[in-house]
C-alpha cells in the first residue's frame, strides 16, 4: 500500500475536478456519446454538492492525484430501478496494485452506509475479481456500450460476502 495516500472528497480538493473528468472522460464517456463537457457537469455537481449524490472521492498520494470513485444515483440505463451505484473507479497506471482501489471503494461503501443506503450495485466489464475481493457479488450478466459485464451489488456494511436476496 502507497505510504502518504490521503482519501478526499472532491469537495475538499475542486482543482481535482478537471482530473477527474480527463479520467473518466478518457476511460468509458468518450466510448459511451457523452461529452467531454457533459462529464465535467457531473464532477463540478459532486463538487459543489452537499452530502447529495453524486460524490466523488480522490486518492491523494505524495501529494499528486492517484485514483478516484463516484457514488451516484445511476449509471446503467436498463437498470434505473437500481440505486445508487459506485462508478468511475480509476487508479492512474502509476499507481496501481498499491492498494488504493481497496481503499476508495471502502470509504465509498462507508460513506454509502453513513448516508442510509443498504445496498450498492455496480457493472464492470473487466475488474469482477477485483470487487469479488471486496465482497461484492454478481447478481446478473448485462451488455454495456463496452461489452458484457457482470451487474453486481453488495449490502452496505458487510465485510464479507453479503446475502444478497430479493433481486
Amino acid at each position: 500500500m502507497t505510504a502518504h495516500t490521503v482519501i478526499k472528497t472532491l469537495r475538499s480538493c475542486p482543482e481535482m475536478i478537471s482530473v477527474c473528468t480527463s479520467w473518466t472522460f478518457g476511460q468509458w464517456d468518450c466510448q459511451s456519446g457523452s461529452t467531454f463537457e457533459e462529464t465535467n457537469r457531473l464532477f463540478r455537481e459532486a463538487a459543489e454538492g452537499g452530502s447529495s449524490l453524486p460524490l466523488t472521492f480522490v486518492a491523494v498520494a505524495g501529494g499528486k492525484p492517484a485514483g478516484m470513485i463516484s457514488l451516484c444515483e445511476s449509471d446503467f440505463k436498463e437498470r434505473t430501478d437500481l440505486s445508487p451505484w459506485l462508478t468511475s473507479l480509476y487508479i492512474h497506471p502509476a499507481h496501481r496494485n498499491k492498494g488504493i482501489a481497496f481503499l476508495l471503494i471502502n470509504r465509498l461503501e462507508l460513506e454509502a452506509e453513513r448516508l442510509g443506503f443498504k445496498r450498492l450495485y455496480l457493472t464492470t466489464e473487466a475488474s469482477r475479481g477485483l470487487y469479488e475481493k471486496n465482497g461484492w457479488l454478481e447478481i446478473d450478466r448485462v451488455q454495456t456500450p463496452y461489452g458484457e459485464a457482470a451487474l453486481m451489488a453488495k449490502d452496505v456494511g458487510e465485510t464479507n460476502y453479503p446475502r444478497l436476496q430479493d433481486e
